[in-house]
């Protein structure tokens, strides 16, 4: 391993910071190939957006990223560098117990293994509050993933454990527009990997329902805020805001911007069919050499392989020449 896959690594993991943000980019891509959003936050009043890899400050006491600011007019001019403590990370509730789980896992626990469940994000709402359940994921350890209720006004919780949620953990969690948004990932050796991406969840008696959004380009959250009627996800490929559409069948419209680099326009607005072309056509992710993940490149393609199927078939059908089929006949 050479040093600066090394540095890497170490800043990865280091890096783990669920308010007001997690830095943490996916093992296996260095965040400078990609047009990552590292963080926001709402800071008197106005959305600032972190762009950049985190830096510690000298004392490393504190990170430190470029700072974009929403205007009340709309547009995004450079802000002051944003800083906070590191490692600030907290319980925000007790797990109760769960009988059904440990009905079903109770006799069978893997040997030499423990479980572990923790709840360091949370959300409100009307009535409600929900916790978001992470573990780490190897060296013997294991947990399953899910979400925990609680009502406010009797302290009754219940647990649900929607099937893709249940091998990730959960990082970030908003409540928007009569649903729950979840941000997954995966906690192991090499830091915050890529869980299941983007998650939006719904109840219905008396069951949690959850699917993956297609409209957003990333998979590994850095940050999750709800401003002026709009719900702002950063991710490792940069940053997607959600504003509620009044269409009964399609409740929710998506914007999606990654940086530019330029102070005159520091987001330019893409599609993700557009910006995962741009990638997979890029030489500074094709050229870039191997670590302990493999190829960013590959790393990168089985991401989208497997999250965004759709766009991996039509871009392998028109690299043979073939012509793009509809969604409906190849849905996600």
């Amino acid at each position: 391993m050479n040093f600066r896959t090394l540095f890497i690594l170490v800043a990865y993991v280091l890096v783990t910071t669920p308010s007001p943000a997690s830095a943490a980019w996916s093992c296996g891509i260095d965040g400078s190939l990609l047009p990552g959003v590292s963080g926001l936050n709402v800071v008197d009043g106005q959305l600032e957006v972190h762009v950049g890899l985190y830096r510690p400050t000298s004392d490393s006491g504190t990170f430190v990223a470029n700072a974009l600011v929403l205007g009340d007019d709309g547009d995004w001019t450079i802000g002051e560098d944003a800083e906070w403590p590191r490692n600030n990370s907290k319980t925000c509730m007790k797990p109760p117990p769960d009988e059904a789980l440990q009905e079903r896992f109770g006799k069978d626990l893997p040997a030499n293994s423990s479980f572990e469940q923790n709840i360091s994000v949370c959300a409100d709402g009307p009535g409600k509050r929900w916790g978001g359940i992470s573990f780490y994921s190897g060296e013997g350890i294991w947990g399953v993933g899910g979400i925990v209720e609680q009502d406010t006004a009797t302290g009754a919780t219940r647990y649900f454990r929607p099937r893709p949620l249940a091998d990730v953990s959960v990082s970030h969690l908003e409540y928007f527009g009569n649903r729950l948004w979840i941000g997954t990932e995966t906690e192991g050796e090499c830091g915050q990997g890529v869980g299941v991406g983007v998650l939006s969840a719904y109840f219905a008696n008396d069951t949690a329902y959850a699917d993956r959004p297609a409209e957003i380009c990333g998979f590994l959250v850095s940050g999750m805020v709800v401003h002026e009627d709009a719900l702002w996800i950063s991710t490792e490929m940069g940053l997607s805001k959600v504003t509620k559409s009044g269409d009964r069948y399609r409740p929710f419209s998506w914007t999606n911007y990654v940086p530019t680099g330029d102070d005159d326009r520091p987001l330019r607005e893409v599609t993700c069919d557009a910006l995962y072309t741009e990638l997979m056509q890029s030489s500074d992710l094709a050229s870039a050499p191997s670590n302990d993940s493999g190829y960013p490149y590959e790393v990168l393609w089985n991401r989208i392989s497997k999250l965004r199927r759709n766009f991996a078939w039509q871009y392998v059908r028109r690299l043979n020449g073939l012509e793009p089929i509809s969604s409906d006949e190849n849905p996600e």
